[in-house]
This record gives structure tokens, C-alpha cells and sequence, in this order.
């Protein structure tokens, strides 16, 4: 296999890694979207034939559920990764294929950013999306909840389109030598990506059952960063444990 292949062998298998990433955070947002309109249902009125406990007892068990599903999700992402790193091409392939790199990335580079660019006008459309339904709805607790599932949504579209051209343009520039991202070695921080894989679904999960369905709600944001911290200390200790 000469050095060309290499490198679009490389980069076909980036370009769908970046792809799945994409679609696994698109994910995350939709079903975040998916628990707000639970608990917009459960507001609306749906569960009243129900008791109110009752109509808790299920949409906990719903956001649990979903939460589960996507720590699997998360999990299988983070396992795909490893075929990225087995198709690396080394230093000798880049620097044979650096001028045949530096024209595609030339070429491509306007067009990958006039997508992002889009996106993020995307992007900018939720707040005033959220502002408009405060404004014109009554109720007003309603109209942020809409308003949420809105922006989770528009968010979810966004990064679903805009990651791959941001993924591309990291690659060509790590093939080109301008960062050093190619040769930093994913079975270090792999303990990280899994700690993160789990975190993420499940502290949601939890912020969004205490902050609707429990006495805690005002307290419900000291979730994250006590995830942040307990997983930086795992990750820490995956990390220090395999250097053993």
C-alpha cells in the first residue's frame, strides 16, 4: 500500500468516526428534547386520569431507561475510536503525501466553512426561538419548556452537520503537520473518553429528575460539576493505573 492510500484510507475512516460522533451527540440532544416533552405531557395534563405520582414514577422510569441506552450508545463510540488509531499513517506517508494533502485541504477548506458558518447561524436561530415563545405564549413555565426542546433540537441539527467539516478540517491540518493531534496516542485518554461516555447520559438524567420531579430543583445544577469532578478523579485513576 503506498502512502496516498494510506492517508485516504485514514481519512475515510476519521471522516466516519466523525460521522458516528456526530450522530451519538445529535442523539443526546434529541433525547434531552424527548424529557422535556415528557415532562411538558405530564404539565399538559396528560397522566391526570393518573395519580401525579404515578405520572412521575413513569417518566423517571422513561429518562432512566433512555439514559441506559445511551450509556451503550456512548460506550460502542468510544470502542469504534480504536480503528482510527490502527489506520494512522506514519510520519513518512505524511510527508510524501504533504503537497497532495495541502491542494485537497486548499479545495475543500471554503467550502467546509461555509457549512460550519451556516450551522452556527443555525445555532444563533435557537435564543430567539426561545425569546418569541416567551413572549407570545401565557404561560410563561410552558414557554420554556418549549422553548428547550427547541433549542435541543436546533442544537442537535447543528452539531449533527457542522462536527464532520470541523473533524476535516483538524485532520488536514494535523496531516499537514500544523498540529500535533495525529500523533497524540487515544489508549491514554481512553479511560477519559469511557468516564465521559457514562457521565454525560447519567448526570443529565439526574439534573433533569431533580430539577422537575423533585424538591431539589434549585440545587439540581450542582449535578455537573460534581461530575466533573468525580470523574476527573476517575479518569485520573484509570490513566495512573495503567502506567503502573
Amino acid at each position: 500500500m503506498n502512502a496516498d492510500d494510506r492517508i485516504i484510507d485514514y481519512m475515510k475512516e476519521r471522516n466516519r468516526y466523525a460521522s458516528t460522533v456526530a450522530c451519538t451527540v445529535a442523539v443526546q440532544l434529541f433525547a434531552l428534547a424527548a424529557f422535556f416533552c415528557i415532562y411538558a405531557l405530564i404539565s399538559g395534563g396528560v397522566f391526570y386520569s393518573l395519580s401525579e405520582e404515578t405520572g412521575k414514577v413513569i417518566a423517571i422510569s422513561l429518562c432512566g431507561a433512555v439514559s441506559a441506552g445511551l450509556v451503550v450508545l456512548n460506550i460502542m463510540c468510544v470502542i469504534k475510536s480504536r480503528r482510527v488509531y490502527i489506520t494512522r499513517p506514519d510520519s513518512i506517508a505524511i510527508k510524501d503525501s504533504s503537497e497532495v494533502v495541502r491542494l485537497a485541504y486548499t479545495t475543500a477548506r471554503p467550502v467546509l466553512i461555509h457549512k460550519i458558518t451556516l450551522n452556527l447561524i443555525l445555532v444563533s436561530l435557537a435564543p430567539v426561538v426561545y425569546i418569541i415563545l416567551l413572549m407570545c405564549m401565557s404561560d410563561q413555565a410552558l414557554a420554556k419548556i418549549y422553548g428547550k426542546i427547541t433549542a435541543s433540537i436546533i442544537v442537535a441539527f447543528a452539531f449533527l452537520f457542522s462536527y464532520p467539516c470541523f473533524d476535516r478540517i483538524a485532520c488536514y491540518r494535523a496531516l499537514l503537520n500544523e498540529t500535533h493531534e495525529l500523533y497524540y496516542d487515544t489508549k491514554e485518554g481512553a479511560g477519559s473518553s469511557y468516564v465521559f461516555a457514562v457521565a454525560a447520559p447519567v448526570s443529565i438524567c439526574i439534573w433533569y429528575v431533580m430539577r422537575y420531579y423533585s424538591r431539589s430543583g434549585d440545587i439540581a445544577w450542582i449535578v455537573f460539576p460534581m461530575t466533573v469532578l468525580f470523574g476527573a478523579a476517575v479518569a485520573f485513576l484509570c490513566n495512573w493505573s495503567k502506567n503502573r
